[in-house]
């Protein structure tokens, strides 16, 4: 399976709606974050996303990576992670996220964050309502390392 990854464009909103849409993931705001998602696309055909989210004030963020359900474990996140990290890379020393699908995160890197240091991090945790029954688990990757080894 040859899969590319490229930026994401206007034409790609609706497939990208509707991959986040089957893991009940935020499409609230892909029209606003559109220029900084990618996509993976094989056979003319989007079959995952990402978003850096660099909404000033905030962290930098690695969010609504999602992948079709039959093309998951086939390496297409893998490669949608490396890309984002390639861009952040550019833009700051460390990536946030926050993900049910930690293992898969600490394969690329990730390390996990203290539970209550998500309301320290995002404002959106700090004023939801369902912060305490939250699933997800905050996570960072600090690129100073990468960066060292790319001016060597």
């Amino acid at each position: 399976m040859d899969t590319g990854i490229r930026k994401a464009t206007q034409a790609d909103l609706k497939d990208i709606k509707t991959i986040l849409s089957f893991y009940y993931l935020d499409t609230e705001n892909v029209e606003k974050n559109l220029p900084e998602f990618i996509v993976a696309q094989t056979d003319n055909k989007i079959i995952g996303c990402a978003c850096l989210d660099l909404d000033p004030g905030d962290v930098v963020e690695l969010r609504s990576i999602a992948i079709l359900p039959s093309y998951r474990n086939k390496g297409v996140g893998s490669k949608l992670v490396d890309t984002i990290l390639q861009r952040a890379q550019d833009l700051t020393d460390t990536v946030y996220l926050r993900t049910t699908s930690p293992v898969f995160f600490e394969k690329k890197g990730f390390t996990k964050l203290q539970n209550s240091d998500k309301k320290i991090i995002w404002k959106d945790c700090a004023q939801c309502d369902k912060y305490d029954i939250c699933r997800q688990t905050a996570m960072q990757k600090s690129l100073l390392e990468k960066r060292k080894e790319i001016s060597m």
